[in-house]
């Protein structure tokens, strides 16, 4: 091979890597974030809610900053069905017809309003497949290292179909069934923000 050809082929190669790469938050340090540390985000899904009640299709829009976030599941024409929102001490939920609740944990929250019992601290972990740590929650992993299974407080988890977003192995999708609810969440984007 002619050194020009060598020298093609390299920078053809290069160009390939660099091309692969994605850019991944990183840690202060110049290396990556580790996945659990991340807690500046924003995500869109398509979900299904299921209640002994109804069942309805959404999109949800979640932004979450350290322990502050904004939940917001709505329909067509962007009618809400449920806006959760906890800044510091402070949990408000908008629903329909201009009704809105308060309380100073989001959990408590819904349960009081909706008599749902819904981990959403749990699930902040568990979007990014994660376990959340929480005492009593049970979980396997797949043969990639993936988690697949989860239980915690009667829900039972299921994450499949792993995808890269943001640099990192996430699933696609997730099911969690409980005795009163049932909620399949279809991630359309991910993004990781900046932490100032």
């Amino acid at each position: 091979m002619t050194e020009k050809l060598r020298t093609l082929a390299a920078i053809i190669g290069l160009t390939l890597l660099v091309g692969c790469q994605t850019n991944r938050p990183t840690n202060g340090l110049g290396g990556p974030a580790s996945l659990e540390t991340l807690n500046h985000w924003e995500l869109k899904a398509r979900v299904a809610i299921k209640t002994p009640e109804e069942s309805v299709s959404a999109t949800l829009d979640w932004q979450k900053k350290d322990s502050d976030f904004d939940f917001h599941i709505y329909g067509l024409f962007g009618a809400t069905y449920a806006h959760l929102i906890q800044k510091g001490h402070e949990a408000t939920l908008k629903l329909p017809e201009d009704r809105v609740h308060y309380h100073q944990d989001a959990e408590q929250l819904l349960y009081q309003s909706l008599g749902w019992d819904f981990p959403i601290d749990a699930l902040s972990f568990w979007i990014k497949g994660l376990p959340s740590g929480k005492s009593g929650e049970q979980f396997s992993r797949n043969d990639e290292g993936e988690l697949q299974q989860l239980t915690f407080n009667g829900w039972q988890v299921n994450f499949s179909r792993y995808q890269t977003f943001s640099g990192y192995s996430m699933p696609k999708m997730i099911k969690a069934k409980h005795p009163q609810l049932g909620l399949k969440v279809v991630i359309k984007d991910w993004e990781f923000l900046p932490t100032n």
